[in-house]
């Protein structure tokens, strides 16, 4: 199987999660964190010429699921840099399906802050494709279907970095700087755990 969803990444640098992350509930949610500073993720980012462009996170509550979509309104194979607190049996998970919907939405799900237009599917009419936990940072394929999947009766919360390429031009200003995965795979290469 080729594998073009997940890979774990060895950073020279630690991400403590935000104070937020002290909170749970029982609801999905969903915040938009570009106020908060991540200077070595900047940095990070900054060695390949990339930006962080947004910074987000997500709450999976016990035995909760973030919904099955993609980060864009259409299929994009775009990146995030990802790194999760959460028990050993809460995964991102990918999934193919013939059947979507597009949706502009309150950030797709409640709690949120940013409206996202984004392709949404069921997970009855999805093929999972693939699995892993985020518990240690990642690079995933968010511009494909996914979401989240907490089993457990702990709670689960994720941060969202998104690179970047401020030097790319294209029509879709949306799009224009989005880091694809095969581009991803190339930056990140030295980074990439077991390549």
């Amino acid at each position: 199987m080729n594998n073009t969803y997940h890979r774990y990444l060895n950073l020279p640098f630690q991400i403590e999660p935000p104070k937020m992350f002290e909170e749970h509930g029982e609801i999905v949610k969903h915040h938009i964190l570009n106020e908060l500073k991540y200077p070595d993720i900047d940095k990070f980012f900054g060695q390949f010429g990339l930006i962080c462009a947004r910074k987000e996170c997500f709450y999976t509550p016990p035995y909760g699921k973030v919904p099955i979509h993609t980060d864009h309104g259409t299929y994009t194979n775009h990146v995030k840099l990802n790194v999760t607190w959460g028990p050993e049996e809460g995964v991102i998970q990918w999934w193919k399906s013939d059947i979507v919907e597009e949706k502009v939405i309150d950030g797709g799900i409640k709690n949120t802050d940013a409206y996202h237009h984004n392709l949404w599917a069921k997970e009855e009419d999805c093929t999972l494709l693939y699995e892993a936990n985020t518990n240690v940072p990642s690079l995933v394929n968010v511009g494909i279907l996914h979401g989240t999947n907490n089993p457990t009766p702990y709670p689960r919360w994720t941060l969202c970095f998104v690179p970047w390429n401020p030097r790319k031009s294209s029509r879709d200003r949306n799009t224009s700087g989005m880091v694809h995965w095969n581009e991803g795979m190339q930056i990140f290469k030295d980074y990439i755990v077991n390549e």
